[in-house]
């Protein structure tokens, strides 16, 4: 019986080649189809970026649903946000658009909400500044400045505090809180002790303006109410549980006005 070592080894390294190499498939492959799993971040935040237009048609649907006392007063906080995403989405301005979730329409708000109520304060600060011959457009421009030297950073939210100025909701809920922290003006800062002196024919004008505006406010929220309950009821698919209950809402705020 031959049992040297080398015919030993020789046998060991047949039995070796014999075996079938185990494939493990293509590193490359196998990377190209991880990246296919879902988006980059980079481009979920392309997907998110809200426009002028999406954040007007935010406080539209924020001030419509708010003023419901039911869905303003007595339903959680997770169920009022679907009823805003909801009322958002059937706009016929963001037909065909990316829906926006109820979670991400409340941290928009909170986010926008907060600098408009900042630049209120400085509009405020900058109308107990002012002196004969300057306009609306001298406040303004005043304004900027106070909150760009309060904060740091420009207020670039003008279409929304244009919408939400004037709107007795919105500034009911909010006046309380800008009045307690109210900033200092621009010559406050510089000389603390003069107090600014606000015009009486200022606050009249104002008080007029404020008039107009709010039955021009009437006038556009029907409009926009009326523009919604077509576009629910075009729809061509069943509605949803929270559209259903838009479409039921609109319909009796139009009948009882």
């Amino acid at each position: 019986m031959d049992s040297s070592p080398s015919t030993h080894t020789s046998k060991f390294v047949d039995l070796l080649n014999s075996q079938q190499t185990i494939s493990f498939g293509n590193f490359e492959d196998c990377v190209e189809q991880s990246s296919n799993f879902g988006p980059t971040p980079a481009q979920r935040r392309e997907r998110r970026k809200w426009t002028p237009t999406d954040d007007v048609l935010l406080i539209s649907s924020w001030l419509n649903t708010s003023k419901d006392p039911v869905v303003g007063n007595e339903q959680k906080s997770g169920a009022f946000w679907t009823r805003v995403a909801a009322y958002f989405a059937a706009s016929p301005q963001v037909a065909g658009c990316e829906q926006r979730e109820a979670a991400h329409c409340k941290q928009r708000w909170h986010k926008m909400n907060d600098l408009v109520c900042k630049f209120c304060g400085s509009y405020e600060a900058a109308t107990r500044e002012i002196s004969s011959g300057q306009n609306e457009n001298d406040i303004l421009k005043l304004a900027h400045q106070i909150f760009y030297n309060n904060h740091n950073k420009k207020f670039t939210l003008d279409h929304a505090w244009k919408e939400l100025r004037n709107d007795q909701k919105w500034y009911s809920s909010t006046s309380r809180a800008t009045e307690s922290t109210r900033p200092q003006g621009v010559k406050a800062a510089k000389a603390s002790g003069k107090k600014p002196v606000v015009k009486e024919k200022g606050l009249n004008d104002f008080q007029t303006m404020w008039s107009i505006k709010q039955q021009d406010l009437v006038i556009k929220e029907r409009l926009s109410k009326m523009s919604l309950l077509d576009n629910l009821i075009a729809k061509k698919e069943p509605l949803g549980e929270s559209e259903e209950a838009l479409k039921n809402k609109l319909i009796n705020d139009l009948l009882s006005n």
